[in-house]
């Protein structure tokens, strides 16, 4: 009896010898001078990760780096992204390296797109900066799957005017969403609520905000050019806003002819009442705010620029008052 127990004893020592053994070489790195570049992809799980790693020779077993990923604080989530690795380290040393997100610094560009540009120039901006080919640039902004997937009828107006920095690997489609999207974070809470009181869709809002936009220069009018606008759209009222003309033309001009204002264009709102068929330009965030919550109070339907260098205006109620307004700034 007391042979059996010491037989079992011995046995169950050199078993507790042989994990403590295994264990021990588990832990210790390679070591064989192997270095890579690990790229976890997103939805990775740790099971995926440790295989990956285990292929790689990275880790000597899969199954000791997942027993020590489940003896983490909070089993912590092992970020996507791409790591520079060696087997030199030890299993816990990766298992940090990838939860702390720990990933290789990659080269990025810098797109600045301001207020009031055309699609036309922000593409080539977007151009210039990453080197991405205008005509790819093209053809994404007016491939009808992905503008369903933007929910856009045009990418007019939409590319948010913000400084942006983008990983150089970044691709086209991907850059142009993600300039979308910012733009629709930024937009005022209670989007469907303000609608309501302005009788809009999102979309003329967005028409109204890239008028205003052009035609403001001090945020603090915005509003107020705002209300004009929607004030005219509700009595019939065309628009007249020289900013479309510019835009159905193809270029900003100094000083519009008469003959300018009678261009047949659906762009032209000295010809055509309402809205034009969608956004001149990327407005700002002023621009979009005051689209959203338009200043009528006063009941403004005319405006002349004081031309003075502070960028305000002269806001009438009447065409009378209007034409008074001129005269003040001419002295006629």
């Amino acid at each position: 009896m007391k042979r059996r127990v010491l037989i079992i004893s011995i046995f169950l020592l050199l078993l507790i010898l042989l994990g403590f053994t295994v264990l021990r070489w588990c832990n210790r790195p390679p070591c064989r001078g192997r270095e890579c570049v690990f790229t976890v992809e997103k939805g990775w799980g740790a099971r995926r990760i440790s295989q990956v790693l285990a292929d790689s020779s990275i880790v000597r077993c899969r199954l000791y780096l997942l027993w020590r990923y489940s003896r983490m604080d909070n089993s912590p989530s092992l970020q996507a992204g791409i790591y520079r690795l060696d087997d030199s380290m030890s299993p816990d040393s990766i298992l940090g390296i990838l939860a702390r997100g720990e990933v290789i610094p990659v080269e990025t560009d810098w797109i600045m797109l301001a207020p009031g540009q055309t699609l036309n120039r922000s593409l080539d901006v977007i151009s210039e900066s990453t080197g991405i080919a205008r005509s790819e640039l093209d053809s994404i902004s007016t491939d009808s799957s992905f503008l369903a997937f933007s929910g856009l009828q045009s990418l007019e107006g939409y590319l948010f005017p913000e400084t942006y920095e983008f990983a150089d690997t970044l691709e086209a489609v991907e850059i142009l969403r993600k300039i979308v999207e910012t733009g629709k974070t930024r937009w005022p809470e209670g989007t469907d609520e303000l609608l309501e009181n302005t009788g809009l869709t999102l979309q003329e809002t967005m028409i109204l905000a890239s008028i205003v936009e052009r035609e403001a220069r001090a945020d603090s009018e915005r509003a107020v050019i705002a209300g004009v606008f929607l004030s005219r759209i509700r009595i019939g009222m065309k628009l007249e806003s020289c900013a479309t003309v510019q835009y159905a033309l193809g270029e900003v001009k100094e000083v519009l002819l008469y003959s300018d204002l009678e261009i047949d264009d659906p762009y032209n709102t000295y010809v055509y009442q309402g809205l034009p068929p969608g956004p001149i330009c990327s407005p700002g965030l002023p621009s979009i705010y005051a689209s959203f919550q338009p200043d009528t109070v006063e009941g403004y339907l005319f405006f002349v620029s004081r031309d003075d260098g502070t960028g305000k205006h002269l806001f009438a109620r009447t065409h009378a008052g209007h034409l008074s307004n001129i005269r003040s700034l001419t002295g006629r």
